[in-house]
């Protein structure tokens, strides 16, 4: 959807556009959102039950977990995060953001222990199903809600969820850190403890954002953007399964697959030779398996960056994350390795003018909008390091990440690759108002055989790739198979003068007010005829017509 950017008068930060941001903003002032912020906001307005922008994970915690402890954890974290303090509204039609002194928060706890095992495991889904799915109030801070789950005296699960309007997949190791510190100190004294208090925070880098942009710090990366986009980039048509929704939706599922550990090593070898990143390769086999799937060679794809090109913003939690727009533009005659070494020169711009949110960018255009698709990219794709930073170490208590059913979709498709350790573990987010369940995993199934024709043989003209696997090509030749059958059929002329004779009154033909019965149609067809006849006109003769749309 189209998001309105406002970028109101901010007092002098006595500083150039590009300086280290300042401290100005106390508790309690208001002040705007960052752009990012923005959009969220405005999604959420439109639909407040949604839960797409819900961030959860789920720990089991196994060892002797101190639940006052890990209480007073949290509260510690919050005291130091300001953006987890933060509530949101409107004033006089812009949305704002304050951060509140203090907040409420409370870990619930939930007992399961005395159930039996089939009930417990029931009523455990249950109880983080609710927290996965949680609908958060932005005016109410914080943004964030956690339960934990009692199963046994030395067994515990976890669920945690925030939303995506304070935090990002950057934050997470940066809470698992805090929280796991202030555990350690709750453990080590009563009463409430405390973490060293952060030198910036959340709503400053909002406020220096926007100065930024009005100091015109953004215009050189903006220039850039739209030249490497064009006026027009055109919607990726992929074949759906359902009628598109008039308006976007955001209900979806996800899978989860495995790159075979020997194919991601020999694609790592190829990464050497090229010089490039796995991100590049695994971004440039995404845009194969859309444009074959599409039968498009022009298209986009949204890919999140980090946003924190900034020292100063590294630890601190929030939603710093934009959106970069990378064109596909797939040549006749291209190859894989071809394309590899043009995604990598656009990676390596992209990372020159990383610092345009989203939003500044497509206030500045001009596209075409439309109410059921997201502007300039309908799909996206992104590469995670996969590391133990966002481990908790809760002192002599293992904590194990949990699977849980996947609840919404921020767009059409989503393809996350998660690397690190020798391994690649993808995830494919899908709306489950367009696809089935069933197109997804071929979607997973293409995608798999693309990488594995890039190891193979990277000089592979993409035209001659062969996506389909061995039971959807035999399966294509069954549908192919057969002796062809032709029923008699009659010309159109016929089939119009037997309705003639059966109901030559009925309504043959309708435009605006005017309408002809078949009598009528056939007369005019027969006068038509006699004038060609008068004029030489043949059978098999090819004659042309130049009429506007009429009755005639």
């Amino acid at each position: 959807m189209s998001i309105p950017v406002e970028v109101r008068d901010v007092p002098s930060l006595e500083m150039a556009a590009h300086d280290a941001p300042v401290r100005r903003v106390t508790e309690g002032e208001a002040v705007q959102l960052s752009f990012a912020q923005e959009q969220i906001w405005f999604l959420q307005r439109l639909e407040p039950g949604l839960t797409a922008y819900n961030l959860p994970r789920v720990f089991r915690l196994t060892g002797p977990l101190s639940a006052d402890a890990l209480a007073r954890a949290f509260d510690a974290v919050i005291e130091r995060h300001a953006v987890l303090r933060t509530r949101f509204f409107e004033q006089g039609g812009v949305p704002m953001q304050v951060v509140e002194p203090s907040v409420s928060f409370k870990l619930e706890l939930i007992d399961l222990s005395g159930q039996e095992p089939q009930v417990r495991e029931s009523l455990l889904d249950k109880a983080i199903d609710q927290v996965v799915s949680h609908g958060f109030d932005l005016g109410r801070a914080p943004a964030l809600v956690a339960r934990l789950i009692k199963l046994g005296e030395c067994e515990h699960v976890m669920a945690v969820c925030l939303h995506h309007i304070i935090s990002d997949a950057w934050s997470n190791p940066i809470l698992a850190q805090g929280l796991g510190q202030a555990y350690r100190l709750a453990l080590r004294q009563a009463g409430p403890v405390h973490l060293d208090p952060l030198p910036l925070q959340y709503v400053d880098h909002a406020v220096w954002q926007r100065a930024s942009a009005q100091a015109g710090g953004l215009d050189r990366s903006i220039d850039h953007w739209n030249t490497y986009l064009g006026e027009e980039v055109p919607a990726l048509e992929l074949p759906v399964d359902f009628s598109r929704p008039h308006g976007q939706s955001f209900d979806g599922a996800a899978i989860d697959f495995e790159i075979d550990p020997s194919s991601y090593a020999a694609l790592l070898d190829f990464c050497r030779a090229e010089r490039c990143t796995p991100f590049v390769v695994l971004l440039a086999a995404w845009q194969v398996l859309l444009a074959r799937y599409s039968g498009q060679s022009d298209f986009a794809i949204g890919v999140p960056s980090a946003g924190r090109e900034r020292e100063e913003v590294q630890e601190l939690m929030g939603f710093f994350v934009t959106t970069h727009v990378y064109r596909a533009r797939l040549k006749p005659g291209m190859t894989l390795r071809q394309l590899c070494r043009q995604v990598r020169a656009d990676a390596i711009a992209a990372l020159n003018h990383a610092d345009v949110p989203f939003d500044v960018l497509l206030a500045s255009r001009k596209d075409r909008r439309e109410p059921s698709r997201s502007p300039l990219f309908q799909v996206m794709f992104g590469v995670q390091m996969a590391d133990d930073g966002d481990a908790l170490d809760f002192a002599g208590v293992s904590a194990v990440p949990m699977d849980f059913r996947h609840q919404g979709a921020k767009y059409e498709l989503l393809l996350d690759v998660a690397i690190g350790g020798g391994r690649a573990r993808g995830r494919l987010e899908f709306n489950t108002q367009l696809f089935t369940e069933d197109t997804a995993r071929r979607l997973i199934g293409g995608y798999l055989r693309v990488l594995a024709c890039v190891i193979a043989d990277a000089d592979h003209p993409l035209l001659a790739l062969e996506l389909l696997s061995r039971t959807e090509h035999e399966q294509m030749m069954a549908w192919g198979g057969g002796e062809p059958q032709y029923p008699m059929m009659e010309p159109v002329h016929r089939l119009v003068e037997r309705r003639v004779r059966e109901h030559p009154d009925a309504v043959a033909l309708v435009m605006g007010e005017k309408r002809l019965s078949y009598a009528e149609l056939n007369g005019r067809a027969n006068r038509l005829a006699h004038r060609l006849i008068a004029l030489g006109v043949r059978p098999e003769a090819k004659v042309g017509i130049a009429v506007e749309r009429s009755v005639e």
